[in-house]
């Protein structure tokens, strides 16, 4: 039987270019401020999160998609609660926006309810929405996105500062450090 995590930490073994990731890095956290702000805002009862690239039913749809590649479920929040949709809809406007079109044109082609993910798994649709998806979970939420951290919550990261030797003399004036 597959598992959330299982899934999740398989998709460690896929490799990102460093020279496209490293052209984008700039749109991706602009991407993941964006996830974070409309989440927030949300949250707090403030304005509904803006959307800049995709109508709210086009949003609709792809928050249903992400939620059926990262569920909700008793071991943790999933794609929804961290607001990838938010992310992605920044990403069609800056890094991914050459990709738009295609993908939400082969959204709109699926029947609903969504097929199940076994007959998808290998298409272009499924493999960029899945891209997107990790992309907007696991974000530094330093720069907005993997809203509370959750992303990292459910591959058991843990966002702590690590001490290297010789402790207490580059450091020594790092919050927190106790010798």
């Amino acid at each position: 039987m597959h598992t959330r995590r299982g899934f999740l930490e398989g998709l460690g073994a896929a490799s990102l270019g460093a020279t496209w990731f490293a052209a984008n890095a700039r749109a991706i956290a602009a991407a993941s401020e964006h996830a974070h702000a409309s989440v927030a805002a949300a949250e707090s009862g403030g304005a509904p999160p803006k959307l800049e690239n995709l109508s709210a039913d086009e949003a609709r749809d792809i928050d249903a998609f992400t939620a059926r590649i990262v569920p909700s479920g008793d071991d943790g929040p999933g794609a929804h609660e961290a607001g990838v949709v938010y992310f992605i809809d920044r990403a069609f406007g800056s890094f991914y926006a050459g990709q738009r079109a295609g993908v939400l044109r082969d959204l709109a082609a699926l029947p609903r309810p969504f097929p199940d993910f076994a007959s998808l798994e290998g298409q272009p649709l499924f493999e960029q929405l899945r891209f997107l998806t990790v992309l907007g979970l696991f974000a530094s939420p330093a720069y907005g996105g993997n809203r509370g951290g959750l992303g990292w919550q459910l591959v058991g990261f843990e966002d702590t500062h690590a001490y290297a030797p010789p402790f207490g003399w580059y450091d020594r004036d790092y919050p927190g450090f106790s010798p």
